[in-house]
C-alpha cells in the first residue's frame, strides 16, 4: 500500500495523457502532454501550433494558466498519496479498499471532466472562423484513435497515466494479501497479478489498432486500405498507429527511415488465410507467390505458422520468407 502510494510522486515529474496529431504537412506529429498541473507540447512550439491550427478552424486556443482543473489536480494527488501512506502504516484493510474505491471515482470523474473538455473544444466553433463545415466537430477521442479531416489524432495514458493505475492495483493487491491465506497460495497469486498486470501495460502499449477498411488511407502509398487479407499496420512506442494496405508497404515505410527501428513498438500484418486478424509482423511467415497477387505488386501474404505457409505453397506454388527476407525483397524490387 505504501509503495503504490509512492508511486504517485512521480505523477509530478511526468505526464499523465498524450495527445498526438499526425498529418502529410507535419511527418513527425505534433502533441500535447498532459501534466497534472500544465500542458505543454510534445515538442517546442507544438501547443503554439496546435493553437495556430485551431484559430482556424474556429477552436478556442490551449491555455493552460486557465483551466482550472489543473489547479485542483496537484492537491488531490498529494491528498490520496498522503492518505495512502497513512492507511499502509494502520494496516486497515477495509481502509485500504475505502481508498482504492474512492480513488477510481476520482478517476472516473476526472475522465468525464477530459471529455467534456475536450468536447467543448471540438464542438463550441467560432462562426466566422476561416475555415467552417457545416456539422463537422474537431473533439479529440477520449481514449483511442479518431480522424479529424487530413489529421489523425490519438489519445492514450503517458506513464504517469500507468503510474496512477498501477497505484490502484498495489491497492488492490495489499487488500487481497491482507487475507489469510497460505504463503504458497499467497506466492502464487502475487506471480499471477503481477503476470496479468504486466501483460495489460504490454497491450495498452503496443497492441494492434482496428482497420477500417475502404475508408482508411496507406500511410506509405496513400491508397485506401481495402483488403483485409494484406494491411498490416506498425505502432511506435508513443502509440503513433501508421496503416499499410499491402505488407510492402509497410516494409519500405520502414526501409526510407520514416520511423525508426528504436521507436517501432510492435508490427502486425493480416493473416492472408484468416481475413481481418492480425499476427506480430516478425513472427509471421511469409509467402511470394504470382498465383496470390496483392494489392502493391510483390505477390506477398502473410501466415500465424509455417505449417500454413508450406501448405499455401504447396496449393500455390511460390517460396517462403520470414521478415527479413521481405525487408530485402522490398528493398531490391523497389529500389
Amino acid at each position: 500500500m505504501i509503495i503504490g502510494s509512492l508511486l504517485l510522486i512521480g505523477v509530478y515529474f511526468v505526464p499523465i495523457w498524450s495527445i498526438s496529431l499526425d498529418a502529410p504537412q507535419y511527418p513527425e506529429g505534433i502533441g500535447l502532454k498532459i501534466h497534472v498541473n500544465t500542458i505543454v507540447g510534445e515538442k517546442e512550439n507544438d501547443l503554439q501550433n496546435i493553437n495556430n491550427l485551431n484559430h482556424y478552424i474556429g477552436m478556442k486556443r490551449i491555455e493552460p494558466d486557465s483551466i482550472t482543473e489543473l489547479q485542483y489536480m496537484p492537491i488531490i494527488i498529494g491528498i490520496m498519496c498522503g492518505l495512502g501512506i497513512l492507511i499502509g502504516v494502520m494496516g486497515k484493510r477495509k481502509l485500504v479498499m475505502i481508498w482504492a474505491i474512492l480513488f477510481i471515482i476520482i478517476g472516473a470523474v476526472g475522465l468525464t471532466d477530459f471529455y467534456m473538455w475536450e468536447y467543448d473544444y471540438g464542438h463550441n466553433l467560432d462562426p466566422h472562423a476561416a475555415i467552417r463545415i457545416d456539422g463537422m466537430s474537431y473533439q479529440p477521442p477520449l481514449l483511442g484513435t479518431k480522424q479529424l479531416l487530413n489529421f489523425t489524432a490519438h489519445s492514450f495514458p503517458d506513464i504517469g497515466g500507468y503510474l496512477v493505475a498501477a497505484s490502484i492495483v498495489c491497492a488492490f493487491l495489499a487488500w487481497f494479501l491482507g487475507r489469510t491465506v497460505q504463503p504458497k497460495v499467497k506466492s502464487a497469486s502475487v506471480a499471477m497479478l503481477i503476470f496479468s498486470l504486466s501483460s495489460l501495460f504490454t497491450s495498452c502499449t503496443n497492441g494492434p489498432d482496428e482497420i477500417i477498411y475502404g475508408k482508411e488511407d496507406c500511410a506509405h502509398c496513400k491508397m485506401t486500405i481495402a483488403d483485409n487479407k494484406f494491411a498490416a499496420q506498425l505502432v511506435t512506442h508513443k502509440r503513433k498507429v501508421y496503416k499499410f494496405d499491402a505488407i510492402e508497404c509497410m516494409a519500405g515505410y520502414i526501409i526510407e527511415g520514416k520511423v525508426t527501428k528504436e521507436d517501432i513498438g510492435g508490427m502486425w500484418v493480416n493473416v492472408f488465410n484468416k481475413p481481418g486478424e492480425f499476427s506480430v509482423g516478425e513472427k509471421s511467415f511469409y509467402v511470394q507467390s504470382d498465383n496470390i497477387p496483392s494489392p502493391m505488386g510483390l505477390f506477398l501474404s502473410a501466415y500465424t505458422t509455417k505449417a500454413e505457409a508450406e501448405k499455401m505453397i504447396a496449393d500455390k506454388g511460390g517460396k517462403l520468407l520470414y521478415w527479413d527476407g521481405v525487408k530485402l525483397l522490398v528493398a531490391k524490387e523497389w529500389e
